[in-house]
């Protein structure tokens, strides 16, 4: 029997997506527990209508990614008289800066390898979600006091 996934499902598929299954389990476990439904006309023009509304994200998405890679995030940071940074910047503030600036959502994830404690320029990677990557430049400056 074919259905429509409604959630995603260990070992079957992700969400929206239509699978072939026996029709006893698709019965008694998927439809049962609200995790599909039956594949029907109804339920292939929500999938098309399900599937707009993914393009229209990913094209979001794609935007985002292009204008992370041409912004600047500047972070100032103390240090000490020898120019000797105190602490780091770790990706949870590199996110918060720029959820600040709107130039990402929130369900995006900062990559960065290890914590930033040099003063200067760095490249740092973001995940937007759904296999879009971009890149953000980030500059750690001294704070003026």
């Amino acid at each position: 029997m074919k259905v429509l996934l409604l959630q995603d499902v260990r070992g079957i598929g992700r969400r929206m997506e239509i699978k072939n299954v026996s029709d006893g389990y698709a019965r008694n476990f998927l439809i049962a527990k609200k995790l599909a439904i039956p594949a029907n006309n109804s339920a292939l023009k929500l999938k098309q209508e399900s599937d707009q509304e993914e393009q229209k994200l990913l094209a979001v998405y794609n935007k985002l990614a292009q204008d992370l890679s041409s912004s600047v995030l500047e972070i100032q940071i103390k240090t000490g008289k020898n120019g000797e940074v105190f602490g780091s910047v770790k990706s949870e503030e590199i996110k918060s800066a720029l959820l600040k600036k709107r130039l990402i959502l929130n369900e995006s994830e900062v990559i960065l390898g290890r914590p930033l404690r040099v003063l200067g320029e760095h490249e740092v990677g973001v995940s937007m979600g759904r296999g879009i990557k971009g890149k953000v430049k980030v500059i750690l400056s001294p704070l003026q006091a």
